[in-house]
């Protein structure tokens, strides 16, 4: 039923995007971001930062773009409480500049910074993802989905009997098209 629902939203996406004019090649938005570390053996409880994000993107066609992220996040049950980071992602996809349906996907690099109880720690690594959206005349609504290397999350937080298995990204941006 969820695979049905995807696909007849990807057959959406690119329909309304052949009927799309006018490019816009800038955004710039905010959003809601959530990042989750899971350990699939269950003895390191999964934890989510949650918090708000500032977004920049250039489309140099409509298939390719470029987008800066900032995000700034928070989280009480864990002995890290404040998370703030940035990530660089490059995009390939459709309707990324005209108006109607767009979809993308993409890798790219992150860089975040710590803080809490036992000091700060700085995690760094790459990142593969994807998203869906669609752009009205000067504003734009998007989700991504990204799966991050959990090299440096797992040698920092991981123990002998615990490795942390994912890392996950969703964010949900608002923007402005220029």
């Amino acid at each position: 039923m969820l695979s049905r629902f995807f696909i007849l939203l990807a057959l959406l996406t690119f329909f309304m995007s052949l009927t799309a004019n006018e490019l816009k090649n800038f955004n710039l938005g905010v959003g809601y971001y959530s990042l989750q570390l899971y350990d699939e053996a269950e003895t390191y409880d999964s934890d989510r930062f949650n918090g708000i994000s500032l977004s920049a993107s250039y489309m140099f066609t409509n298939r390719i773009a470029l987008r800066g992220n900032y995000y700034s996040l928070s989280q009480s049950d864990f002995a890290y409480s404040d998370v703030d980071g940035w990530e660089v992602l490059a995009l390939f996809g459709n309707g990324l500049a005209t108006q109607g349906g767009k979809w993308y996907v993409g890798g790219g690099y992150f860089n975040e910074q710590w803080e809490g109880t036992p000091g700060s720690d700085t995690f760094n690594g790459l990142q593969l993802g994807g998203g869906f959206g669609y752009n009205w005349e000067t504003i734009a609504l998007e989700m991504q989905l990204s799966l991050r290397d959990t090299g440096d999350y797992d040698d920092t937080l991981g123990t002998q009997t615990t490795d942390i298995d994912t890392a996950g990204v969703l964010a949900v941006i608002l923007s402005a098209r220029f």
